[in-house]
């Protein structure tokens, strides 16, 4: 959840990003989890068999067209093949190699043609209809790809080509369950030194939240010295979510003695900040920073470490230093416009803000974000437009409707009760909403609704100054001046800092 902080008191809403990554969950940050890459076919192509269906005359002419095939002479292949599609074209295999032949003189409409033919003659192959989904997929006819390794998979389940091949498939229709069990049918139809599906199946189940099946499946696969990187990468996410924090730990360390990528190291130190150790996280970073001194990631998660622990400044100068090398990168502007706010420079923080709101893909937060910094500046027109711009796009904006109301009590005050009424029925459970309304309303001379509100304030948090101050300045209005300055010496009482207490002092004297 993003953390929020205040500006002018504590009506209008500075929407900013923690300058540390949100709390992990039990597996720890799964968006910068990599996938493996296919070994589906390390081994070539799956060739035909001659069969019976051939005659000897025809058993020669396929063997001479295979070794034509094997020699990369694709013409003769084709040639030699098509004849035996006339000589006996109740041979599925004449129709196979024919296909494959095509499909290397990318020739793959007719290739489909002569897979599909090979499919319907072959009682129990499912390879031509591997083969023609992949043939498809490059023709970018996805669906009809997948219905072909469905096909496959219904001919022949223990073919682990198929299988992987619909997994995939399913994955990018977003069946995550579906992928999954056919990772897992492709593992039990082939053997274990094939790890690309031991690799996927492991992935998916982190990302279902079962981290215990991804221990099973790699734990003997990250016990050598040399184990594959994403097997030690997905195993130490398990371990984390299984509680083994230091069996992750551990993991995460022999990925980054290998020096391949920030990605174990940003990992490992979000563990560490899960932890609430700051200054193991910063050592982790700090030491990464001499292997990858300029990479944007690093730099983004130093500085929101930097930034947790108060040293604005040392945080500001590592966005900056990650801007250089990626400045168009959203995450880096929006950090270095929160810190060179909490450092009080206006100016700068607007400037990161602007970049960040005029990029491409910039969310409705980010105008929220800059509309704020712009109210610091006292820019008020342009913040005024730019919450009306996302309220255009998101009537249901509560922040951007608690901003304008803010934004507006002193010169349209009707408006803005109307719109903090709005932004409370959204998002009731969020004090600072209330407070928009109830200032609002006695900006308006609205002043039952206005002492309503903030007693409202006061019961659910009787502990709080606020409410107490501001219901003190309602009974000012109402001319109830010994309630008020008992009021107002409550809101001292609970706290002499709080952001009015100069304010209520003045109104007692």
């Amino acid at each position: 959840m993003r953390r929020r902080f205040w500006i002018r008191g504590s009506a209008a809403l500075l929407l900013g990003l923690s300058l540390v990554s949100p709390a992990f969950s039990r597996t720890l940050d799964l968006g910068d989890l990599a996938a493996p890459r296919s070994d589906a076919a390390p081994d070539g192509p799956v060739l035909p068999h001659a069969s019976p269906a051939l005659g000897p005359a025809g058993e020669r002419d396929f063997r001479t067209a295979l070794r034509s095939f094997m020699a990369n002479d694709f013409a003769a292949a084709e040639r030699l093949s098509r004849g035996l599609t006339q000589s006996a074209p109740e041979a599925p295999e004449g129709w196979y190699l024919l296909g494959m032949a095509l499909a290397n003189l990318d020739r793959r409409e007719q290739a489909v043609e002569a897979m599909d033919r090979a499919a319907r003659l072959y009682k129990a192959n499912a390879a031509p209809l591997v083969i023609k989904g992949d043939l498809l997929l490059s023709l970018g006819r996805r669906d009809e790809a997948g219905a072909a390794w469905q096909a496959a998979v219904g001919v022949d389940p223990a073919n682990w080509r198929a299988q992987e091949r619909m997994a995939a498939f399913l994955e990018s229709r977003g069946d995550r369950d579906g992928a999954i069990r056919h990772y897992e049918q492709a593992l039990s139809a082939t053997d274990a030194a094939r790890i690309y599906p031991r690799l996927q199946a492991a992935r998916l189940h982190l990302l279902a939240g079962n981290p215990a099946r991804t221990e099973a499946l790699l734990e003997d696969l990250a016990r050598p010295a040399d184990a594959p990187s994403l097997a030690l990468d997905y195993l130490a996410r398990a371990k984390v979510g299984l509680d083994k924090l230091d069996q992750g730990k551990a993991l995460f360390d022999r990925l980054i003695a290998r020096s391949e990528n920030v990605r174990p190291v940003l990992a490992r130190a979000r563990l560490a900040v899960a932890e609430q150790n700051l200054a193991e996280a910063e050592a982790v970073l700090e030491k990464a920073a001499t292997r990858f001194p300029d990479d944007p990631a690093l730099l983004l998660e130093q500085g929101r470490v930097l930034g947790a622990m108060g040293r604005y400044d040392r945080a500001l100068a590592a966005f900056a230093q990650g801007l250089s090398a990626a400045p168009q990168d959203p995450a880096l502007l929006r950090a270095a416009s929160l810190a060179a706010a909490r450092l009080g420079q206006d100016a700068a923080a607007l400037g990161h803000a602007r970049a960040a709101a005029g990029l491409p893909g910039a969310t409705p937060d980010d105008r929220i974000r800059l509309a704020s910094l712009l109210e610091r500046t006292d820019e008020r027109a342009e913040a005024a437009a730019l919450y009306r711009e996302v309220l255009a796009d998101d009537p249901r904006n509560w922040l951007a409707l608690n901003n304008l109301a803010h934004l507006l009590t002193e010169t349209a005050p009707d408006e803005a009760v109307s719109l903090a009424e709005r932004a409370v029925a959204l998002a009731p459970d969020v004090p600072t909403l209330r407070d928009t309304l109830g200032w609002a309303q006695l900006k308006a001379g609205r002043l039952d609704g206005a002492a309503r509100t903030f007693e409202a304030m006061r019961t659910d948090a009787p502990e709080a100054a606020l409410p107490a101050y501001r219901l003190g300045l309602v009974r000012l209005e109402q001319g109830k001046a010994s309630e008020a300055r008992s009021l107002l010496q409550q809101a001292l009482a609970l706290d002499p800092g709080f952001a009015y207490a100069d304010d209520a002092r003045r109104h007692l004297r």
